[in-house]
């Protein structure tokens, strides 16, 4: 089985209440509770947004927490602790989301997980029936409905119990007057990192901003930079930024340009580590979309291949595309 809980808590941190509503009992699992729980661990733990940070203050409010945890095995302590630091925090910074926290410790693939997943409130509807000379059903608005077992949860921390890494995928929000990613800074005491998604975008939008401004634009770069983050992606889960600068940029000047932009835009690292999970979500293939809406998939490797496909710049100053040893044509 891949996902076996041991125990499970919820706390209610609704700040309209003005104190938090913090459970005395564990929860009773039920088939249809325990469906409910394991259905979202499996999703946040194989969330392309997940990523893996590390403690760097030993002797922060959560890391003492954790370790005394595993000490003293006090699991209602430790879940109280916590939501009472969470809705102090939520309290003093209106940008966070009110939020009941679900904690959970489970084994997931073999491994020994405190999880706290935030379940933001949504806006739901329910039918109530209403006494007006007769029965009258109308449709009223419940503002703190949590998610349900298909929607995904938006920020939630794994901590292993063995070795302490950390996992967390969270939102970047307004706090004591800075934006920043509250859960690492603030609650957990963790290395503010960037998901694996913003790296990636930070990458590419870096290398199309210098290929617009040096080299007209051209797609077939663009594509040369998309194929080889694919290609190291699937080779090793990195991405190698000295393979980028020195394949795709011939110029010293302009590769200069290229790596200081990356530096400055947060990314120090001559590669960058990409999950399992955000790896199968990097696309393989080049959308072309015409000015007439004709639509054309390429993979990238084959962007730059003359005997597949050719862009031909005509007099005129329009554009061919010309698709060569095609064995068959599949009609979808």
């Amino acid at each position: 089985m891949s996902v076996s809980i041991s125990r499970a808590i919820l706390h209610i941190l609704d700040t309209s209440l003005g104190v938090p509503v913090l459970s005395e009992n564990l929860m009773s699992l039920g088939e249809d509770m325990r469906e409910y729980i394991e259905k979202h661990i499996l999703k946040c733990y194989n969330d392309a947004d997940l990523k893996k940070t590390k403690f760097i203050n030993e002797d922060g409010f959560f890391y003492k927490n954790i370790k005394e945890y595993i000490d003293k095995f006090e699991f209602k302590k430790f879940t109280k602790e916590i939501s009472e630091f969470f809705y102090k925090l939520i309290s003093e910074n209106p940008d966070i989301k009110t939020c009941d926290l679900l904690f959970v410790q489970a084994n997931v693939y073999n491994k020994d997980y405190m999880i706290i997943m935030k379940l933001n409130y949504k806006k739901g509807y329910i039918h109530y029936t209403k006494e007006e000379e007769g029965a009258k059903n109308i449709i009223i608005e419940q503002p703190c409905s949590l998610p349900s077992a298909t929607q995904k949860i938006d920020e939630v921390i794994f901590v292993d119990l063995n070795n302490f890494e950390v996992f967390v995928k969270e939102k970047k929000c307004q706090v004591y007057n800075e934006p920043c990613y509250y859960i690492s800074k603030y609650l957990l005491g963790c290395k503010e990192e960037k998901s694996d998604k913003e790296k990636v975008k930070i990458i590419t939008d870096t290398t199309d901003k210098i290929i617009k401004e040096y080299y007209d634009d051209d797609m077939i770069m663009k594509s040369q930079v998309k194929n080889i983050i694919r290609e190291n992606v699937e080779e090793s889960l990195n991405i190698n930024l000295d393979q980028i600068s020195e394949q795709v940029f011939k110029d010293q000047n302009i590769k200069k340009t290229y790596n200081e932009e990356i530096r400055t835009k947060g990314i120090k690292e001559p590669e960058v580590k990409v999950n399992f999970n955000y790896a199968n979500k990097i696309k393989t293939k080049q959308k072309i979309i015409t000015d007439e809406g004709i639509e054309i998939n390429i993979p990238y490797e084959m962007i730059s291949d003359t005997d597949k496909v050719e862009f031909i710049t005509n007099t005129n100053g329009t554009i061919s595309i010309v698709l060569k040893n095609i064995d068959s044509i599949i009609d979808k």
